[in-house]
């Protein structure tokens, strides 16, 4: 019977520490950019795909660290398809919209489908090079 205990806590103690290990290692192994959003109606996290898009991700951390996302307004939302921002913010005091500053458009990286979940910078339709500060989240797959 002592043997028994000793030998599941061994194996408890060993689960434990697989269980510990393992979030560590993925995290370790995703080297991707987080970026924490912060909303009148809550908090969310977008993961960036830097190996995969690093110039669309570069685009996108310009309008962070500069501040200009900040305030901006999710002006468009389409249930069951997509919400989408960093287009405009609102000034309260005059009532009105002001579009932020924008950087030129950057090359078109498609290398993940717009599948429900995923972010992406919203272009002209026609033009797949168009995309500047614009960004959508996928609430379906619209790939």
């Amino acid at each position: 019977m002592i043997n028994c205990k000793i030998f599941c806590h061994r194996w408890i103690l060993r689960c434990a520490l697989a269980l510990i290990l393992i979030p560590l290692s993925l995290q370790a192994l995703s080297a991707n950019t987080i970026v924490r959003v912060s909303t009148s109606l809550g908090d969310y996290s977008l993961e960036l795909f830097d190996d995969i898009t690093p110039g669309t991700v570069a685009n996108f951390l310009k309008y962070v660290n500069s501040g200009r996302y900040n305030g901006t307004v999710i002006h468009r939302s389409e249930p069951k398809f997509v919400i989408q921002g960093g287009w405009v913010t609102f000034d309260e005091t005059a009532k009105n919209f002001n579009i932020i500053l924008t950087e030129p458009n950057i090359i078109n990286e498609f290398n993940v489908s717009n599948t429900r979940g995923t972010i992406a910078m919203a272009k002209v339709s026609g033009d797949p090079n168009s995309a500047n500060s614009q960004w959508f989240i996928n609430l379906a797959d619209n790939s």
